[in-house]
């Protein structure tokens, strides 16, 4: 079951890494705390962070 970057389906479960799953075939999970991009005020990873806003940015210079 693939998940896309920092997504789930169920709160509890730990999302995937972005980082360390490129390349491979399957997913590697999340080491949240333990990884340098852990953001714990976004309780997110900040490649997922970084590539949520440009999307919405993104998306906002589209509309104009």
């Amino acid at each position: 079951m693939t998940e896309g970057a920092g997504k789930t389906t169920n709160k509890k479960r730990i999302p995937f890494c972005p980082l360390m799953s490129a390349g491979l075939e399957g997913d590697r999970v999340c080491n949240q705390e333990n990884c340098a991009w852990w953001m714990q005020s976004a309780k997110s990873c900040a490649v997922y962070v970084i590539a949520h806003n440009n999307i919405l940015d993104i998306k906002t210079k589209q509309g104009k």
